[in-house]
C-alpha cells in the first residue's frame, strides 16, 4: 500500500508538472507571474452636464416640495444635498457613462469626505449611489439643470504660455508641456464641442497633432501641448485680447511692437503673437508652436 501511495503521489506530481504553463520565451519567470496594470481613471474637471439640475424621488415631490430635504441638486464643482453644500474635490469617470464624486462636507463640526456614483437610468432618472446604496431620483427641472450648467461652466482664456481657465471662483492654468490627454478634456468642457483631429508633418519643429475646436485650434507634439491659433472671435486673453480686437485696445493693455513681416503686420508681445488688419483690427493670434508657414 506503502509502495501505491508514493507511486501515486509521484504520478500526481509529474501531472502537476506537466500541466504547467511556460512562460513566454521573452519574458522572465518574474515577469510572467505580475498582474496586469490597472488602469488609472480618468479625472474630470467638471461634474458633466448631462447630471446638472435639480433631482428628487419623484415627480410628485418635484412640484409639492422644491426645497425638500430629498431634494439633490447637481452644479459643476458642488452637490447640493437637502440643505448641505457638499464641494467637489475629485471627478473621476467610471463604466458606463458614470462619473465618481468625492465630495468632503461639515456635520456638526466633523469633516465627512465621501464618494458618490453618479448614473443615468431608464427614462433619463439619476442613480445615484452612496454608502447607503443606490437611489433614484427623477429630474424636477431640466430648464433649470441648463442654466446650472451654464453659471457653472468652464470660461477659457488664451495666454502667451497657454491656455487659462475660470470655474466658478478657481482658476486654472494649462501651460505649454502639459500632457495632451489633460488639454483635451479641460477644452472639451469648455468649448462643450469634440475637435476635429488631424496631423501636419511639414512643419519646421517636427510634426504637429491638431485639435480645430469653433474658436481655437490647439497643437501638441509628442503628447504635450505646445501651442494654439485663436479661430474667429469669441476668446480672448485674460487682458481682452482676442481676434477683433483694435490696436489701440490692445496697446492700452500690453505692450506689443509691430513689424512688417512676410505675414504682415506682426505684433508680438511675449509669447503672444499677432496680425492686424489695414483697419487696426487683430486678424490672427497665436502662441507656441503653430506651424506657421514664413
Amino acid at each position: 500500500m506503502r509502495r501505491w501511495t508514493i507511486g501515486a503521489l509521484a504520478l500526481l506530481a509529474g501531472c502537476g508538472q506537466a500541466d504547467e504553463t511556460p512562460a513566454p520565451a521573452n519574458m522572465t519567470q518574474e515577469e510572467s507571474v505580475l498582474p496586469a496594470p490597472t488602469p488609472t481613471p480618468e479625472a474630470l474637471v467638471t461634474i458633466p452636464t448631462r447630471f446638472v439640475g435639480s433631482w428628487d424621488s419623484d415627480g410628485t415631490a418635484c412640484a409639492a416640495n422644491p426645497a425638500g430635504t430629498g431634494r439633490v441638486v447637481i452644479a459643476a464643482n458642488a452637490v447640493r444635498m437637502g440643505d448641505r453644500d457638499l464641494p467637489t474635490r475629485a471627478i473621476t469617470a467610471a463604466d458606463a457613462g458614470a462619473v465618481d464624486v468625492d465630495v468632503i462636507g461639515d456635520r456638526s463640526g466633523i469633516t465627512e469626505q465621501r464618494r458618490y456614483r453618479l448614473a443615468l437610468g431608464s427614462g433619463g432618472s439619476l442613480e445615484l449611489t452612496g454608502v447607503d446604496g443606490p437611489v433614484r431620483l427623477v429630474r424636477c427641472d431640466a430648464p433649470a439643470g441648463a442654466e446650472a450648467a451654464a453659471r457653472n461652466a468652464i470660461a477659457l482664456n488664451l495666454a502667451p504660455d497657454g491656455l487659462q481657465t475660470v470655474a466658478g471662483a478657481s482658476s486654472r492654468t494649462l501651460a505649454f508641456g502639459t500632457p495632451a490627454e489633460v488639454v483635451l478634456r479641460v477644452v472639451e468642457a469648455a468649448t462643450q464641442a469634440l475637435p476635429q483631429r488631424s496631423r501636419n508633418a511639414e512643419c519646421g519643429e517636427g510634426p504637429l497633432d491638431i485639435a480645430t475646436y469653433p474658436r481655437v485650434a490647439v497643437y501638441f507634439q509628442d503628447g504635450r501641448f505646445v501651442g494654439w491659433s485663436a479661430r474667429g472671435r469669441g476668446l480672448t486673453t485674460m487682458a481682452g485680447v482676442g481676434i477683433g480686437s483694435k490696436k489701440a485696445d490692445v496697446d492700452g493693455v500690453i505692450d506689443a511692437p509691430v513689424e512688417e513681416t512676410s505675414l504682415g503686420r506682426e505684433f508680438t508681445s511675449g509669447g503672444l503673437s499677432g496680425l492686424y488688419d489695414a483697419k487696426d483690427a487683430v486678424t490672427a493670434l497665436w502662441a507656441g508652436s503653430t506651424c506657421i508657414a514664413r
